[in-house]
C-alpha cells in the first residue's frame, strides 16, 4: 500500500507541470497573434499610401567643412566626452509639398514648400518655406532646355514633362533646390487640401491669433469661410485654416508670400504640437483618413526605419518655426515668357543663399555641439 501511494504521489508534479507548458503555449500564441495582428494593421495602414519612386540626386556638393566635420567624427568616435560636431549624418530633410490641384486639373502647381529638417542629435525640427516667386534656374529635364522660371512652376512642369507623374514633380523640384539652394532633399511628401482641411477638422480646429486686417479678410472669404470671426484669438475649422495659411491678399500684406508663408509654418507649428498630444487611437482615426492622401518618395522600409528613429524623441521634439529661401532676395518684374507680360519675381544671391541653407539642413559651418557632460557645467 505505501509503494502504491508513493507512486501515485509523484505523478502530481507530472501534471501541473503538463498544465503550465500548456499555459504558456496558449500565452505564446497569443502573443504570437497579436505580433501578427500589429504587423497586418502596420502594413495595412503603409498600404494606403500613395508611393513613387523619385531617382536618387548624387549630391557633391559636400564642402571643406562638412568633410573636416567628419573626419573629426572619425578621430574623437572613441572619445565619448569629446564635443559633438554637426554633420549631414545629424541631418533628415523632408520637403512637402502642398499642391493646388484639384481632380481633373491638369496644372500641378507648388502652391506650399516646406521644408522640415529634423536634426536627430538636438531633436528639433526646423520648418523652412520656400518662397513661391524665387526666380530660380531650372535644370535641363528629360530632353527640355531649362531656363529662368518661377520656384512654383517646377512641380507642375516636372509632372508634365512626366506625363503626369508625381515623381517627375518631386524629382526636378529636388534638383532645382539643390542646384539654385544647396538643398539636399531626403524625402518627399505631397499634400492636396483636402488632406490639411480633414486634419485640422480632426482635432477639433485649431487657434490663431488673427490681426484685424486677417479677421476681415477671413470673414471676405465667404467660398472657404463658412462664419464670422474676431480679431483675436479666433478657433478656426479646416476650411478656414487653409484660407488663413494661403492668405496674401489682407491689407498690410506688402510683402504678401513672405507673410504668408509665416502664417504656414505658423499653422505647421500648431498642428504639429497638437498631434503629438493626440491618442493612439485619434491618431489612427487620422492615419485611416489622411494617408490615401498622402503621395511620398519614400519606400515601407524607409518608413518603418524614420518611424523608429522619430518616435523615441517625439516628446522631446522641439518645433522651430525657422525662416524663408532664399536669402537676400530683392523683388523685381520680369516677362519671364516673352509675351510682354511683366511678372513679379524675387532674384536672390546664391552663393549666400546656398551657405546659410547648408548651415540649416547639414550643420555644414556650425560651431562642435556641447556634449551632455558640457551643458550640464
Amino acid at each position: 500500500m505505501h509503494g502504491r501511494y508513493e507512486q501515485k504521489k509523484s505523478k502530481k508534479p507530472k501534471s501541473v507541470k503538463k498544465i503550465l507548458l500548456i499555459i504558456l503555449g496558449v500565452v505564446l500564441l497569443l502573443l504570437a497573434a497579436a505580433i501578427i495582428g500589429v504587423v497586418v494593421y502596420y502594413n495595412s495602414m503603409l498600404d494606403k499610401i500613395n508611393y513613387v519612386e523619385v531617382p536618387k540626386i548624387t549630391y557633391t556638393q559636400a564642402t571643406e567643412s562638412s568633410t573636416e566635420a567628419a573626419e573629426t567624427i572619425e578621430e574623437t568616435v572613441a572619445e565619448t566626452t569629446a564635443p559633438h560636431v554637426a554633420s549631414s549624418a545629424d541631418y533628415i530633410n523632408f520637403l512637402v509639398v502642398g499642391q493646388a490641384s484639384r481632380e481633373g486639373e491638369e496644372a500641378r502647381l507648388a502652391d506650399t514648400m516646406i521644408l522640415c529638417t529634423l536634426n536627430t542629435y538636438e531633436k528639433t525640427l526646423t520648418l523652412t518655406s520656400m518662397l513661391r516667386d524665387a526666380f530660380v534656374k531650372m535644370p535641363d529635364y528629360k530632353g527640355h532646355d531649362g531656363g529662368r522660371i518661377k520656384l512654383t512652376m517646377i512641380y507642375h512642369l516636372g509632372s508634365y514633362y512626366s506625363d503626369g507623374d508625381p515623381a517627375g514633380s518631386m524629382e526636378l523640384m529636388n534638383q532645382t533646390l539643390y542646384n539654385n539652394f544647396g538643398v539636399e532633399v531626403d524625402y518627399n511628401f505631397e499634400v492636396d487640401f483636402e488632406a490639411f482641411i480633414w486634419i485640422v477638422n480632426a482635432i477639433g480646429g485649431i487657434d490663431v491669433e488673427l490681426t484685424e486686417a486677417e479677421a476681415d479678410y477671413l470673414n471676405g472669404d465667404d467660398a472657404w469661410v463658412t462664419y464670422d470671426v474676431e480679431p483675436g484669438m479666433a478657433h478656426l475649422d479646416g476650411m478656414a485654416a487653409l484660407s488663413y495659411a494661403r492668405m496674401r491678399k489682407a491689407e498690410g500684406d506688402n510683402d504678401s508670400d513672405i507673410i504668408r508663408t509665416d502664417r504656414q509654418r505658423e499653422v505647421m507649428e500648431i498642428l504639429f504640437e497638437e498631434l503629438k498630444g493626440e491618442s493612439i487611437s485619434g491618431l489612427q482615426n487620422l492615419a485611416n483618413e489622411v494617408l490615401p492622401k498622402v503621395t511620398t518618395s519614400m519606400s515601407k522600409s524607409e518608413m518603418t526605419d524614420m518611424l523608429l528613429t522619430i518616435l523615441p524623441m517625439l516628446p522631446d521634439l522641439k518645433i522651430n518655426i525657422g525662416s524663408t529661401c532664399p536669402a537676400n532676395y530683392k523683388g523685381d518684374m520680369v516677362d519671364i515668357y516673352g509675351d510682354g507680360q511683366l511678372q513679379s519675381v524675387l532674384r536672390f544671391d546664391v552663393a549666400e543663399t546656398t551657405k546659410t541653407m547648408r548651415a540649416i539642413t547639414e550643420g555644414e559651418g556650425l560651431e562642435t555641439m556641447p556634449t551632455e557632460a558640457e551643458e550640464t557645467q
